[in-house]
């Protein structure tokens, strides 16, 4: 019983050990006398504490977390706030090249966009440089580089639901910055977020900020989870149907959308790029 009971003890310290020295500390700190590492880990060690050492008491002189490069924002500088990186001069210049012809010219703004996207917890503190490339470059590529708030080939797009039953008189056709499609999409959405989707699908279509909240849900609900596979997984959970071959021209305007965005942040795109 009593090597039982040292097992045991031993067992549960090294659970407890793994816990707080496995801790992210990039926003949150460390807990005690522990050190914040350069890699965002705490500890107390010298390769906690030592060169790179961020906070706590460090061996040597604090330094500012670095960008986070788009790891999916554990290593996010703080200062890195959705508005401080989607800025307006930045948005000025993806809109610029919207052409006087296009449907949606002065439709998107960059106020709907910060608004829409700090309705969701994920964007409400540091964000990923990657990810913010990532999900405007899919945007982008979707709405013709925001050229369109509404599908050009329209159509019914009703399918038989008991959950989300398409209304009289109603389409739902692809609107908005990622082209939301489907009834049961406008239905899950219009639930997520509060509003009358289903029955007022035009609305995607009025609203800038309504536009880009169903981009994001549908993102949160879809795309977010594969970031860390790389951007072409999040063009196979967009459209699956252009990768393997079947569209490479399509696949590749996404990817350059991506690429531009990157160098605009000033970070390297990752790997695993197409689809």
């Amino acid at each position: 019983m009593a090597t039982q009971r040292v097992i045991l003890f031993l067992f549960t310290l090294t659970i407890i050990t793994k816990t707080v020295f496995s801790q992210h500390c990039s926003t949150t700190g460390c807990a005690g006398n522990l050190c914040c590492s350069r890699y965002g880990y705490c500890g107390t060690t010298p390769a906690y504490c030592g060169t790179g050492c961020r906070s706590g008491p460090c061996s040597s002189t604090p330094v500012s977390p670095t960008p986070d490069g788009g790891t999916g924002g554990l290593n996010a500088d703080p200062r890195d706030t959705i508005a401080n990186v989607v800025t307006q001069s930045f948005f000025d210049g993806i809109m610029s090249k919207v052409g006087n012809g296009c449907p949606a010219k002065g439709f998107y703004t960059r106020q709907a966009f910060i608004d829409a996207a700090q309705s969701f917890p994920a964007y409400q503190g540091a964000v990923s440089k990657r990810e913010i490339a990532a999900m405007l470059a899919q945007f982008s590529h979707e709405s013709g580089s925001f050229c369109y708030k509404e599908e050009i080939a329209r159509g019914r797009y009703c399918q038989a639901s008991t959950v989300y039953p398409c209304q009289p008189g109603k389409d739902y056709y692809g609107r908005g910055p990622i082209q939301i499609t489907w009834n049961y999409n406008y239905g899950a959405a219009g639930k997520f977020l509060g509003l009358p989707l289903l029955t007022d699908p035009d609305m995607v279509a009025r609203s800038p900020e309504v536009a880009f909240k169903c981009a994001m849900w549908f993102w949160n609900q879809n795309v977010r989870p594969v970031l860390d596979q790389g951007f072409g997984a999040t063009t196979r959970k967009i459209n699956g149907g252009e990768c393997n071959g079947r569209r490479p021209a399509a696949v590749q305007s996404r990817v350059d959308h991506y690429l531009e965005f990157c160098r605009t942040f000033g970070i390297t795109p990752g790997t695993s790029l197409s689809c």
